[in-house]
């Protein structure tokens, strides 16, 4: 047994036949760890993913969609188990599975700039895990930019099966839709959830929502921004939002990109899900889009530019009624954001995290079998609670990008961590979003470093 929580293990934790070698990310229901097989440590890297509560059905049904599934573009199912640790030394399944190695989509195209053929092809692998998920009756429900990792070699995974599912998989929510996350839903999810706010009837997925989460994926990667929905109802009320704008096809957005790539990603983001087509249709006609197109399509999409951060920027002192001023409107947003975290925690129920516990010098250090029965089935209770439905954050890396800024950095403008220069989002707050870094509570996306200028033409 060991006493270390689940989502900080240290290294060198032994679970089963695998000892941690470092953290490599965090979910909504488990932390995934780099290991290696104990006393092999030339085998080479897995992924090893502990649940981060006892009892946690999801992991058995990823374990089960994985084992179903063959293919390049899907890390393999190595073994599973339960390790028995944590605050209350309990069970907490386990996953082992091949380790991936690569950068989020999104990361990946923030620093190459992929163009058109390049982003052809990769959707093209992208589109075979599909047909290989689909052909084994199973479905992803979670397909975005942080779940799609790219190798130096072009190579493209689809990773993390936690909402993944199959035709006899039990339900584990009473929500009318799966855990996954917002933007990368289809719009028929969107309008059954609407629908079916107060009554819970549960939304019956297919692979045509997985056709559209790429969609999306592959809309962003090349624009920077997600798609606009024509009707985008608001999940839990009854009333139709305001119409969004019309979505503008991706050639209307970025200069370089070929007519055909614009063209299927549009397909995917179809309306009806009978005009997507099926991932192996797609994954044919993608395949022939990058065979058959000319020198036009070699050019950079130039997608860095669609992920520029807005930086917060901190203006200078006016005088000593700025100061006056300051003070007054934080003391109201400090009232409106004990207000909003009060009424956030009551709605979820979510447990203190064990680290930010502050116990008195009295109860330092004394044995869990001192721990009274009702503290204990408290505990249990909190382990069920619900978790919330979109807790994903990318590690912030131990060392600066490949052409990223290096300090000094911008001051206000700037922040430099680790050897980088990075920006702050505005109005984004822990957990970031699929592209966003979490350092400090706070969300940073990394600076990209100007190009310097050519010195050829001067003497």
């Amino acid at each position: 047994m060991d006493t270390a929580f689940p989502e900080k293990l240290p290294p060198g934790t032994i679970i089963g036949s695998w000892q941690v070698v470092s953290g490599a990310g965090r979910g909504a229901y488990g932390a995934v760890y780099r290991a290696v097989l104990e006393g092999q440590e030339a085998a080479g890297w897995v992924a090893l993913k502990v649940a981060l509560r006892s009892r946690e059905e999801r992991f058995e049904r990823e374990a089960e969609v994985l084992s179903r599934i063959l293919h390049p573009g899907v890390p393999r199912l190595l073994a599973r188990g339960e390790w028995t640790g944590g605050r209350w030394r309990v069970p907490h399944p386990y996953l082992v599975m091949e380790w991936v190695e690569g950068l989020p989509l999104y990361q990946w195209a923030w620093e190459c700039s992929p163009s058109s053929r390049q982003v052809l092809w990769l959707l093209a692998q992208l589109c075979r895990a599909l047909q290989a998920i689909h052909a084994a009756q199973c479905l992803h429900r979670d397909v975005k930019g942080a779940n799609v990792l790219v190798g130096a070699n072009g190579k493209a995974s689809l990773v993390d099966f936690g909402s993944g599912t199959y035709p006899e998989a039990p339900p584990l929510t009473e929500a009318p839709l799966a855990p996954g996350t917002r933007p990368y839903r289809s719009p028929q999810a969107l309008r059954h959830a609407a629908a079916h706010a107060w009554d819970g009837a549960r939304y019956q997925a297919g692979p045509e929502d997985d056709v559209y989460a790429l969609g999306v994926t592959a809309y962003r990667m090349v624009t920077g921004v997600y798609p606009s929905q024509e009707e985008d109802p608001a999940v839990g009320q009854g009333t139709r939002q305001e119409a969004q704008p019309v979505r503008q096809p991706p050639h209307l957005r970025v200069r370089w990109i070929i007519p055909e790539l614009s063209a299927l990603i549009e397909r995917m983001l179809a309306e009806s899900p009978s005009e997507r087509g099926s991932a192996r249709e797609l994954a044919d006609a993608l395949e022939a889009a990058a065979a058959r197109a000319g020198p036009e399509a070699d050019c950079s999409l130039e997608t860095s530019a669609g992920f520029r951060p807005v930086v917060a920027v901190v203006p200078e002192p006016l005088g000593w009624r700025t100061p006056l001023r300051a003070g007054l409107i934080g003391a109201v947003l400090a009232c409106l954001v004990i207000g909003l975290s009060t009424q956030r925690v009551s709605e979820h129920s979510w447990p203190t995290p064990p680290e930010a516990e502050q116990p008195d010098a009295g109860t330092v250090g004394l044995a869990d079998a001192s721990v009274p029965p009702e503290a204990l089935a408290a505990a249990a209770r909190a382990e069920d609670a619900p978790l919330p439905e979109e807790l994903v954050a990318l590690e912030m890396p131990k060392q600066p990008f490949a052409g990223q800024k290096r300090p000094p950095c911008k001051p206000h403008r700037e922040t430099e961590i680790r050897g980088g220069c990075w920006a702050a989002l505005l109005n984004a707050q822990s957990p970031c979003e699929d592209d966003g870094y979490e350092w400090a509570g706070k969300c940073f996306l990394p600076v990209k470093a100007r190009p310097r200028p050519d010195t050829s033409n001067y003497p």
